[in-house]
């Protein structure tokens, strides 16, 4: 029987291709988005392409009532829910000097509440299977390092990170939890943030990367294959680091 997996911002950069990697793995599909309906069409169609059962769902995860009509619609319409990518994120990058209180609110309540709520509402469901499920959030290496002018996002990746292990301890052994952090793969966001469309800017950033170049989201969606498959049952609380070697602290 086919799994089904919620994966929230899923229709843009590393969700679109989690969504993508996992449509083509035969899994049942349910996709949320915040509010870009011609991306959202684009990536059902992509998405529809492989596999016919595909949602795609415009919900706010930082509010109780999208959040639990997202995972009411994917158990009635799929009967489990299997999996949860919480991969739904927002940047609001200002100096800190410059950093208003609703900057503050937007991106804290999208990344880390968004990520609490979601898992939150999961965990009712999984526990209740026979077969439990899996968590994986999406972090930043910035959580840990932190960086200029993204105290908002840095801080809620920090409290992703502890997010996960805390969800850990309370929902084993039923429910694997897990943490991707991304480092610089060639999304638009990276491309957007980080000017990587410059070759020479581009050439920067790779000559600080042990192995000479930037990811590809397709990297990241094979790591989440990893962490769904039975060679990590074991791996459990964890964060997965995926940058190249950039980050080895």
């Amino acid at each position: 029987m086919a799994r089904t997996a919620i994966i929230t911002g899923g229709i843009k950069g590393l969700g679109k291709a989690i969504a993508l990697h996992m449509a083509r793995e035969g899994y049942h599909l349910v996709l949320s988005y915040h509010s870009d309906d011609v991306a959202a069409q684009e990536t059902y169609q992509e998405c529809h392409v492989l596999t016919p059962q595909v949602l795609v769902i415009r919900s706010n995860v930082a509010n109780t009532h999208d959040v639990e009509n997202l995972f009411h619609v994917a158990s009635s319409q799929f009967g489990s829910i299997d999996v949860l990518i919480n991969n739904a994120g927002l940047n609001i990058d200002k100096p800190v000097l410059e950093l208003s209180e609703e900057d503050w609110d937007r991106v804290v309540d999208t990344n880390m509440k968004g990520t609490f709520l979601c898992s939150q509402c999961a965990a009712r469901y999984m526990l209740q299977q026979e077969a439990g499920g899996y968590i994986i959030n999406l972090g930043a290496t910035t959580g840990i390092t932190g960086r200029k002018n993204g105290l908002n996002y840095c801080a809620s990746k920090a409290g992703i990170l502890t997010m996960t292990k805390c969800l850990a301890l309370e929902l084993a052994p039923k429910i694997h939890v897990n943490c991707i952090l991304p480092g610089f793969i060639q999304t638009q966001e990276v491309e957007e943030r980080y000017g990587t469309r410059d070759p020479q800017r581009l050439k920067e950033i790779e000559r600080s990367i042990p192995l000479n170049r930037i990811g590809q989201p397709e990297e990241i969606a094979q790591a989440v294959d990893f962490l769904l498959s039975p060679g990590a049952d074991f791996i459990h609380g964890q964060k997965l680091i995926v940058d190249g070697g950039g980050f080895m602290y």
